[in-house]
């Protein structure tokens, strides 16, 4: 299965992927991770979640934290 422009990934699948550089990008922003998932438009448990490595995030997800950071998304899946 072949992704859509818009749904690359760095695993060369369609499925969640581990966000490295998350934290790093939330922090250089002076963001919290409460104003990081408001900003997205996801919970702060899952921000946690997304920067302890305890979960992935799917392509859409990655799109919007990186629009929230005003960062290219291969800064966050890049370590």
């Amino acid at each position: 299965m072949k992704a859509t422009p818009n749904e690359k990934t760095t695993s060369g699948h369609n499925r969640s992927v581990l966000l490295p550089g998350l934290r790093q990008a939330r922090q250089r922003s002076g963001l919290t991770q409460r104003e990081l998932g408001t900003l997205a438009g996801v919970g702060k448990g899952t921000i946690w979640e997304l920067e302890v490595g305890r979960r992935g995030a799917y392509p859409r997800t990655v799109r919007r934290l990186a629009k929230a950071l005003e960062t290219e998304v291969a800064d966050l899946v890049g370590e």
